[in-house]
């Protein structure tokens, strides 16, 4: 977990830890003991309950984060393709020349795929987030039908909805998405 992302005391992210490896109290004890915290069991169940009161916590500070984190990922990748173009012209030999293009066409569909899911997400927000939208697009309506098929959910909770299935089909693809049977 990145340090940005951290709420948690060192001891409550090794109860976070041993919650998510499923250990039962006793060998979850051992286990802190063995990283050099010496809690009682009273302690081990404090620390537990604080960790699960924090969750939406935890959570929000992410969402906050994501803009920043998603821009810092595209700008990663867009410098190492530029590193790997500058190898490229750099380097002599073409057997290592066939390495460096198939790595920059290897990279292409996640570059895309970051840039599909901001497009998604800014499109879907500035429909949604009348407060937050420039100017410019205060007069973008929500589509009729859309509103029609799902009049039990919220405009939010529908984009929500479908901007998390969008977002995974990006991402893992259409045919990698082992989230969705359905498919």
């Amino acid at each position: 977990m990145s340090h940005k992302f951290n709420i948690l005391t060192d001891t409550e992210q090794a109860v976070l830890q041993t919650m998510t490896m499923q250990m039962s109290p006793m060998k979850a004890l051992e286990y802190l003991k063995g990283l050099g915290i010496d809690n009682s069991k009273r302690t081990y169940f404090r620390c537990k309950k604080k960790v699960e009161s924090t969750k939406w916590q935890c959570l929000y500070r992410i969402a906050e984060l994501f803009t920043d984190q998603h821009l810092q990922r595209i700008d990663r990748l867009e410098l190492i393709e530029s590193l790997m173009w500058k190898n490229y012209d750099a380097e002599k030999n073409p057997h290592k020349k066939v390495d460096i293009l198939c790595s920059i066409v290897n990279m292409q569909p996640f570059l895309s795929n970051y840039y599909g899911a901001t497009r998604f997400v800014l499109e879907k927000r500035l429909k949604i987030d009348p407060i937050k939208k420039p100017p410019v697009y205060i007069d973008i309506d929500i589509d009729k039908k859309q509103s029609e098929e799902n009049k039990f959910y919220s405009q939010r909770d529908y984009l929500n909805k479908i901007e998390k299935g969008e977002l995974r089909r990006m991402t893992l693809g259409k045919d990698l998405d082992r989230f969705n049977p359905e498919q």
